[in-house]
């Protein structure tokens, strides 16, 4: 017991005299979009904005206009011995800009996630997995965004 206490007062008085200070803090400025533009799967889109929830305001002159393209595919990747396709790879990707009021382009970027799925006679259950699949591959790529357009924006 004696030993956890000066082992914290020592490491608090290394830390507060070392120069340490926090890498990410609350402190980052929130990208402003004037208005969006998603063009592809009209779920996915949607689910895209609702996930990257970018503060609008259309009349603020420093805010920017964020265009994204959604692809989503799925190709065979693994045949049985029949000729059915038992895996495939599900593919999504998003291309995106950041442009000024003036439509010049200030960032632009392109990420692409894939996953592979099994794949069974049940086209329903099929389905299902794909979409839940589709949405974490989503969830992952709008991560990336979030992160690159707060670093490249700022």
């Amino acid at each position: 017991m004696i030993n956890k206490f000066f082992l914290t007062i020592i490491v608090s008085v290394f830390l507060t005299n070392c120069g340490f200070s926090p890498i990410y803090t609350t402190s980052s400025k929130q990208v402003i979009i004037s208005k969006s533009e998603i063009i592809g799967d009209r779920d996915l889109a949607f689910n895209l904005e609702q996930k990257l929830n970018f503060k609008k305001d259309e009349k603020n002159l420093n805010a920017y206009i964020f265009k994204a393209q959604i692809y989503d595919t799925a190709e065979s990747s693994l045949i049985d011995s029949r000729g059915i396709s038992t895996e495939e790879i599900l593919r999504l990707t998003i291309s995106y800009q950041f442009q000024d009021k003036n439509g010049i382009v200030i960032y632009q970027d392109a990420i692409t996630k894939d996953k592979r799925v099994s794949v069974t006679d049940n086209l329903s259950n099929n389905i299902l997995v794909k979409n839940n699949e589709k949405r974490l591959l989503l969830d992952s790529i709008v991560q990336n965004i979030l992160f690159k357009s707060k670093v490249s924006l700022n």
